[in-house]
């Protein structure tokens, strides 16, 4: 994006658009239910003794993140969407994002979570106790806050593509396919010299001036990296979607064992039943 296009984004925002407003209010309302489901979730296991388990730990843990997504997201998500601007700052821009991911990597794991403790639950309820221990659970959840850490920080230390100055867009790039080396670098240091974003900084006293370039500040979008979206994506949804389809599985299938068993252990009763009931009647006959 260049700098007419930067400046062209944000005077071009409607901000009193009718069908933005509703849109907006129709968002934080919807975050409003965000929020209040989730403190009921959170009050309703600490003021019942009966309801502090260990799977409702994890539950509990799950409506933390679900939270916490309500008030620093998507207030902000919402004006993001609605007006495609950004106008939160660039500081918080990388924060958001950050949380952001954090928080929703965060809520996935703990779905896992709650997968596992009900696979120990379904298939060992006998040492389901000492197994998944209040302890253990705790241990747990810490787990689960530090690896959606360590999945949403590598942007905030610096893995993450480089921003486009004002003025150089894709088609500045010139394919090394079509041109020799030599060419393409006259090509593109021609090209970035007169793509150069205008701001200058003038060292005070020295009369000297030195030109920037900077990114569109009305633009917050998360790192389109291939390394850190297949790190992320891996990270914060296929493998917690495979683990969980994995557990749920498991779970299913010792259900069907279960009723299977129970059939059958009904069948038996039944037909041990008939049996007696025939020899009762043939020892009454004589």
């Amino acid at each position: 994006m260049n700098e007419t296009e930067c400046e062209d984004l944000i005077k071009s925002v409607k901000w009193t658009e009718p069908s933005n407003l509703i849109s907006l209010a129709i968002l934080e309302f919807i975050n409003v239910l965000v929020i209040g489901g989730n403190l009921l979730v959170i009050a309703a296991v600490f003021c019942s003794n009966k309801l502090r388990s260990v799977t409702n730990f994890f539950i509990v843990n799950l409506a933390v993140a679900d939270l916490l997504v309500g008030l620093a997201v998507l207030p902000f998500s919402a004006t993001w969407e609605v007006f495609k601007v950004w106008i939160f700052g660039d500081v918080w821009c990388r924060i958001w994002l950050a949380v952001d991911v954090w928080m929703c990597t965060a809520s996935i794991l703990n779905l896992c979570a709650i997968s596992l403790d009900r696979y120990v639950a379904v298939t060992r309820p006998v040492t389901y106790p000492s197994i998944m221990s209040t302890k253990r659970a705790k241990s747990l959840i810490a787990g689960i806050w530090v690896l959606s850490f360590v999945i949403c920080f590598p942007p905030l230390v610096g893995w993450k593509d480089q921003k486009m100055p004002f003025g150089m867009d894709d088609t500045t790039l010139v394919s090394s396919s079509k041109f020799d080396l030599k060419e393409t670098q006259r090509e593109t240091e021609r090209e970035t010299a007169t793509a150069t974003a205008t701001a200058t900084a003038t060292a005070t006293g020295t009369g000297t001036t030195s030109t920037l370039a900077l990114p569109c500040p009305w633009k917050c979008e998360l790192t389109n990296d291939r390394g850190y979206v297949l790190y992320s994506a891996l990270g914060s949804f296929y493998i917690p979607m495979f683990v969980m389809l994995f557990f749920y599985w498991r779970i299913y299938r010792a259900a069907v064992r279960t009723t299977r068993a129970i059939n059958q252990g009904f069948k038996t009763t039944k037909a041990l039943n008939i049996l007696n009931n025939n020899n009762n009647s043939n020892n009454n006959e004589f």
